[in-house]
């Protein structure tokens, strides 16, 4: 499914406005989609300290919780990783 992306950051102080169009395989993947982009422009910023104000899909859906429910997960331990 195809969706319509406006993500709204504030970037050491710096408001930034960025959307784009994406694709997922269901609507439950939305949230996990624009987690994946917010990381690939905090990738490019420099990793710099970078705060989620607003997370909209087709303009009229705010998602920004949930974004922020996947940006707050705990990193696993590596202790139950077998190589």
């Amino acid at each position: 499914m195809e969706f319509n992306l406006e993500v709204h950051l504030k970037i050491e102080g710096t408001g930034l406005f960025v959307r784009g169009r994406f694709s997922a395989r269901n609507k439950q993947d939305i949230p996990a989609v624009a987690h994946q982009y917010i990381q690939s422009i905090k990738h490019e910023t420099g990793y710099r300290r970078t705060l989620i104000e607003e997370v909209m899909v087709n303009g009229s859906i705010d998602i920004t919780e949930e974004v922020k429910e996947i940006e707050n997960q705990p990193i696993p331990p590596m202790d139950d990783i077998f190589w």
